[in-house]
């Protein structure tokens, strides 16, 4: 009996890539990523398709990572410390007080991409796209106004981050380092008693729930990426991989825009739901920024790169240089 193959017959083979992420079912980046699932399945007649996993069925970001390596995961929506571990430099764009606005963000990571996305690949992962997470904020059970009303509360911090790391220590303040998953039972628990994020996040992950008050001043921006590890990717023809770059990159840009919406939104509704508003005087404010200028040196070269904290601070002084009418 003649095969299909001796026939000439085409055979097709079904390639699908497993993503893990952090973000729970129902959240926006959920909502993209099925997104990105049923139009490369209809591009390809189903010859490409995601399996995601969702809420973090697979274990925190440290664990997805080593699954990527193993082989058992190929991909994942990762939050800014989980893609520090495949490459640090990401964190040179997380700095506390480094973008005052969206408009900034925005130039940067344009005039930086071709940069990250070559580190990513010598890293051996491919990036889909960027994933905006917004700006964060301090969210406490009592009012944090300054440096020093840190002092003496159980301040969450992001198990192996080490930017956290150094501003807390340089600030003497204490902090319980906690995965993600983690947080809400901490806060349930008094284990702590002040955590950051960006409101939407706050909203998904319940965080809100555990607190009274939130400083109004954003901390830093976040950033989120979609990546896929290179040697899954390799197994995708040329015109699947270049769909499945052209429908990461529009549905992740609706995503974002989303995203910027869902977190303005999200500070109304913690509001509407009692969390107080806590105003900083120009003293206080210059508390956290100075904070952060004296813990800066001992993070450049250490935390990232001294390549890409110049490369970021190049851009951002370019997009605030006056033009040369003014």
């Amino acid at each position: 009996m003649l095969s299909l193959l001796s026939l000439g017959a085409p055979v097709t083979a079904q390639t699908v890539l497993k993503i893990a992420t952090l973000a729970p079912e129902g959240s926006s980046w959920i909502t993209a990523l099925r997104q990105i699932d049923a139009e490369i399945r209809s591009e390809t007649d189903g010859q490409v398709r995601l399996k995601i996993y969702a809420g973090g069925v697979q274990g925190d970001e440290d664990v997805m990572l080593r699954k990527i390596r193993i082989g058992q995961l190929h991909g994942a929506g990762l939050g800014g410390t989980g893609i520090s571990h495949v490459l640090p430099d990401v964190l040179a764009l997380e700095m506390p007080f480094l973008f005052e606005n969206y408009d900034e963000v925005d130039y940067v990571l344009g005039k930086t991409e071709d940069y990250y996305r070559k580190a990513f690949h010598d890293a051996g992962f491919v990036l889909l796209g960027w994933s905006d997470l917004g700006f964060v904020y301090i969210m406490s059970q009592q009012p944090i106004r300054s440096v020093e009303d840190l002092s003496g509360h159980k301040v969450w911090r992001l198990q192996d981050e080490p930017i956290t790391g150094v501003l807390f220590e340089k600030a003497g303040v204490t902090s319980v380092p906690l995965t993600i998953p983690d947080v809400l039972l901490g806060l349930q628990t008094n284990l702590i008693d002040v955590v950051y994020a960006s409101p939407a996040a706050a909203i998904v992950l319940q965080w809100f729930t555990r607190v009274k008050y939130y400083t109004d001043l954003p901390i830093n921006y976040s950033i989120g990426a979609f990546l896929v590890q290179q040697k899954a990717f390799d197994r995708l023809t040329a015109i699947q991989q270049r769909r499945l770059l052209e429908i990461s990159a529009r549905h992740i840009g609706a995503h974002n825009r989303r995203s910027r919406t869902d977190n303005r939104d999200a500070l109304q509704i913690m509001r509407r739901e009692g969390i107080a508003a806590v105003a900083s005087s120009p003293e206080a404010v210059e508390s956290f920024q100075q904070l952060v200028r004296e813990s800066t040196p001992e993070l450049i070269g250490h935390a990232f790169s001294r390549q890409a904290h110049a490369m970021v601070h190049r851009h951002l002084d370019e997009f605030r240089a006056p033009s040369p009418s003014e």
